[in-house]
């Protein structure tokens, strides 16, 4: 199976525990190469696209199908990377950094 037969890594989002995710290269609508990304890979930008979703490590670990310590690495260098100390702070700096431009 590949990342297109994966249900929720296509691209579309999909809905987690009732929420639903807009991860898998899109962020809002728009490919998440269109946005600053604030150095954060890939496999980054999935998971700081989940967090602030509101998932829990254990949620993303599962939908990405990584161990929770993986999970934990991850958001330890996304929040070295953004420059923030707790999930609430992440949270609000992706928010604040992913919202369209207003006219």
């Amino acid at each position: 199976m590949n990342r297109g037969e994966v249900p929720g890594l296509g691209g579309a989002g999909t809905v987690l525990n009732g929420r639903r995710t807009g991860h898998g290269g899109e962020t809002g609508g728009k490919p998440a190469g269109t946005r600053a990304s604030h150095g954060l890979s890939a496999r980054e930008l999935e998971v700081m696209s989940l967090i602030a979703g509101g998932h829990t490590n254990g949620e993303i670990a599962a939908h990405l199908f990584l161990a929770e310590k993986t999970v934990k690495n991850h958001v330890r260098r996304i929040y070295s990377k953004l420059g923030v100390d707790s999930r609430p702070e992440a949270i609000a700096h992706w928010l604040a950094t992913r919202a369209p431009a207003r006219r």
